[in-house]
């Protein structure tokens, strides 16, 4: 006798989501935000790195003309700048969400 249409218990109705010491799922817009703010992580590393790279290849004797090293630093330090302050107003509103719910 196949059992392979029996759904398994712990998946029936949700009762996975209910078993002791596990968490609800996060709701669908979660994990994309999350995404989103992962994916900006990784742009200002890379603008990071970059600018790393233009100033080591300056520094070596590349041929790089200063002005593209000081626009890529100054890229990279305003990309870190704003990354800071989005942070900031992300942990201002979780105070807030927790000043209002507690």
């Amino acid at each position: 006798m196949s059992m392979d249409g029996i759904p398994k218990i712990g998946k029936v109705g949700g009762l996975e989501e209910l078993a002791p010491g596990r968490r609800p799922a996060a709701p669908d817009g979660a994990g994309k935000f999350a995404d989103s703010l992962q994916e900006a992580i990784r742009q200002v590393d890379d603008l990071q790195r970059d600018s790393e790279t233009a100033q080591a290849t300056f520094a070596a004797g590349g041929e790089i003309d200063l002005h593209d090293v000081l626009i890529r630093i100054e890229e990279a330090e305003l990309a870190f700048k704003t990354m800071m302050e989005v942070r900031n107003k992300l942990v201002d509103a979780y105070h807030e969400v927790m000043r209002l719910g507690g």
